[in-house]
């Protein structure tokens, strides 16, 4: 594999995790339990929502982590929000197309097409691009 193939291949394993819950553990020694909402592909640097300090402590809406003060971090949680599958149907469709709606874990695909946790609903061509992206991805993170 070349450098840049296995550089990609590492970006995307990344953006998938995005909308995960995941556990990172500083360079101090602290670990964080919380779910990855975004990630600096060049630093490393993340960003945490919904953050529990492991082993107690407080609880922080949200919390800025360099990346050069990460030790390590990963997923806590085999399920993944369907946020990551909106980004990843984002790169298939128009800007606008794909909505995810993260208080109801809802993707609204071109307003006609809707994916829950429950699955993929809808019918014709579309329903049939959407659920083959989907189904694929699932597969990808072991949800399927």
């Amino acid at each position: 594999m070349s450098d840049v193939a296995a550089m990609r291949a590492f970006n995307r394993e990344l953006a998938a995790v995005v909308g995960a819950t995941i556990e990172v553990t500083t360079k101090e020694g602290k670990t964080y339990q919380g779910t990855l909402k975004g990630i600096d592909q060049t630093t490393l640097s993340i960003v945490l929502s919904d953050v529990a300090v492991v082993g107690g402590g407080a609880n922080i809406p949200k919390l800025f982590i360099y990346g050069s003060s990460i030790s390590a971090f990963s997923v806590a949680q085999k399920e993944i929000s369907l946020e990551g599958l909106a980004k990843e149907l984002e790169k298939t469709f128009p800007p606008g197309g794909v909505n995810f709606y993260p208080e109801t874990g809802v993707i609204v695909v071109m307003n006609k097409i809707r994916i829950t946790p429950e699955g993929v609903d809808g019918s014709g061509p579309l329903y049939e691009r959407v659920a083959a992206i989907a189904d694929e991805w699932l597969k990808e993170h072991g949800l399927a």
